[in-house]
């Protein structure tokens, strides 16, 4: 008898291994997934990162934990993200200043150094000022700032987008403005402007939504070659003969450096269903003045290698 029962206990190890051997894996997601976004509370990349957080959680029933790792211009939490465990659950919500970090020498990270999941919307830059400012547009602050050298100040970013924006404005205006770096991203250049420490800063337009519909702020120029809907009274860069101040924004979701493909699919797979949302694409627009934008695979990588290359000339210009 004690044969026997030693016998189907190891009998029942043997079963038991084989059952965990052949049992598929748990469905992705089955914990929470983690988000680095590089820039503070408030800002653009925040505000949507915790809408998608919102809709994540409809269609998966798992949380989406939004995290804010502040520091050279996003350069911080891309590191913190590539240094990280490639099993799915951490993921970085970052736009073009990985390539304007990379090419100002701020990074050594290069969008190639980490797996692009998929980009996922789109939306405008512009320049902006507090609304007792007396210019209308870009145009008459920098004739101003020509007539007065140095008296007005420019709130650039310490790298990425918002320091490339500025070489447009030394070309057409050399020396006119102060210029004062900051770290942090949009809400902090927002807290100067409105603390007038600065006279205008760049921003994508999303993190001033709600200072444009209270008035606190307002528009002087679209950094792109085409009106924006939602701000359509907006006047273009180019159209105000200021050359090469074309910045749109989009956000990517990216995984750390052989993040298995199926993560990947499958992660892409939750994100496709999130922007097609009906409610999802109206709270987009009413909050954050943004519309989807979404591509993947070679599409993807096309994409980021179509703004590798502007990024890569445009910084020749302001090292």
């Amino acid at each position: 008898m004690k044969k026997i029962a030693l016998s189907m206990v190891a009998f029942l190890v043997m079963f038991s291994a084989f059952f965990v051997a052949i049992s598929p894996a748990a469905a992705y997601p089955d914990k929470p997934v983690t988000v680095v976004v590089p820039y503070s509370p408030g800002g653009a990349s925040d505000i949507t990162a915790r809408l998608l957080a919102e809709y994540w959680k409809k269609y998966t029933g798992k949380e989406m934990v939004v995290t804010n790792v502040v520091g050279a211009e996003g350069a911080v939490a891309a590191r913190q993200v590539l240094n990280t465990k490639a099993d799915g659950y951490t993921v970085l919500w970052y736009h073009q200043a990985i390539l304007g970090n990379y090419y100002l020498g701020v990074a050594d990270i290069s969008w190639k150094d980490l797996t692009p999941a998929c980009v996922v919307m789109k939306t405008s830059r512009v320049t902006v000022t507090r609304n007792s400012s007396p210019w209308k547009n870009l145009r008459e602050a920098l004739d101003d700032a020509k007539k007065n050298p140095k008296k007005y100040i420019y709130g650039a970013g310490a790298g990425g987008i918002a320091y490339l924006e500025y070489g447009p404005l030394e070309m057409d205006a050399p020396g006119a403005f102060r210029v004062v770096p900051n770290e942090g991203g949009d809400a902090q250049r927002i807290a100067a402007l409105l603390g007038n420490h600065v006279d205008a800063i760049p921003v994508a337009l999303i993190s001033v939504v709600q200072y444009l519909k209270s008035g606190d702020i307002k528009c002087l120029a679209l950094h792109d070659v085409e009106s924006d809907p939602f701000i359509p009274d907006v006047p273009t860069a180019s159209s105000q003969n200021i050359k090469n101040l074309v910045f749109p924004m989009t956000n990517t979701f990216f995984f750390p450096k052989n993040t298995s493909q199926n993560i990947v699919n499958d992660f892409n797979g939750i994100i496709a269903k999130i922007v097609v949302d009906p409610e999802f694409k109206k709270k987009l627009a009413d909050m954050a003045y943004t519309v989807p934008f979404f591509k993947t695979g070679k599409d993807l990588e096309k994409f980021w290698s179509d703004q590798d290359s502007v990024y890569k000339e445009v910084a020749k210009y302001v090292k």
